[in-house]
């Protein structure tokens, strides 16, 4: 008899059939699965966790309900109004400040990664429309974070700080408004008389925007801005999830104290003169002496 691959429809196990191939045997129905003793099963694997678990003792009869199809994951909480509970039926998910901006972290590890300098690379990978558009996301976002609770001494609100925005979208509009146009000198006594995040959200969404002859041109408050966030969340990742140690320091929290005694330090001056290209160099550096690559 040939070989054969089949896959079981009970379990969804790959196997060989035939000449050398696994034992099978029949379930009721017709329908075969593989005898566990020369495959990889996760079931199997799972039951050892569990195992390992109850060793350890911990309490998995909690856990054992939970992994059962009809389960509801109320069961593992005493307190059925639960303030994680209710945080799952507002976002569908768990705030967790372990886990760092991604997005951002992909796009300075892409960044840095370039032969150019990083701000080399910013300038000619994105154009001023770009910027745009990111800023007034990260400001949508922080007014949704704020409406959450979200408190104000979230490192994000310093990165791209009210200030900063306001500063941001002021450079813009002299480059989407003529000099001569009277519209100009609206639009900058309307966002600099913003209050709130909500104000100046509802002052740029009131006029049309548009950008010509500086694809190039990148506000400095900007590049300030999305480097420090870059820095600092892409620093986080890969020390906290990605085993990076920074040069003359030993393991994972010599390194997160480092990142932030650099954060600190910056944050000690005043807001127009922090140089978050200070926190840049030390993502590079570490990089690049370390000969860190980072594997997804």
């Amino acid at each position: 008899m040939a070989k054969a691959e089949v896959r079981c429809p009970n379990c969804g196990t790959s196997f060989v059939v035939g000449n050398g191939g696994n034992a099978v045997t029949e379930l009721s129905g017709g329908i075969h699965f593989l005898v566990p003793e020369t495959i990889r099963n996760e079931n199997g694997k799972m039951n050892d966790r569990m195992k390992a678990f109850k060793d350890a003792g911990i309490d998995i009869s909690k856990l054992q309900s939970l992994m059962q199809t009809d389960a509801n994951i109320k069961e593992i909480f005493s307190d059925p109004n639960d303030e994680i509970l209710t945080e799952i039926g507002k976002g569908g998910f768990i705030r967790n400040p372990e886990l760092f901006r991604r997005w951002i972290t992909a796009q300075t590890w892409s960044l840095i990664r370039d032969n150019k300098s990083w701000t080399e690379s910013v300038r000619s990978r994105y154009n001023i429309s770009y910027v745009f558009r990111q800023t007034k996301q990260e400001l949508c976002l922080q007014i949704k974070l704020i409406n959450k609770g979200v408190k104000a001494s979230d490192k994000r609100f310093y990165f791209f700080s009210f200030e900063d925005m306001k500063d941001i979208f002021w450079n813009l509009a002299c480059y989407n408004y003529s000099v001569k146009n009277e519209k100009l000198t609206a639009l900058r006594n309307a966002i600099e008389a913003s209050k709130t995040r909500k104000e100046l959200l509802d002052v740029i969404s009131s006029c049309n925007w548009w950008f010509h002859n500086s694809e190039h041109y990148k506000p400095r408050r900007w590049l300030n801005s999305f480097k420090g966030a870059g820095a600092y969340y892409t620093l986080q990742n890969l020390i906290r999830t990605h085993g990076l140690v920074l040069p003359k320091c030993n393991d994972m929290n010599d390194s997160l104290k480092a990142v932030e005694d650099v954060y600190n330090s910056i944050m000690s001056y005043d807001a127009y003169q922090r140089r978050w290209d200070i926190l840049m160099s030390l993502l590079v550096n570490a990089v690049r002496k370390t000969n860190f690559e980072l594997k997804y």
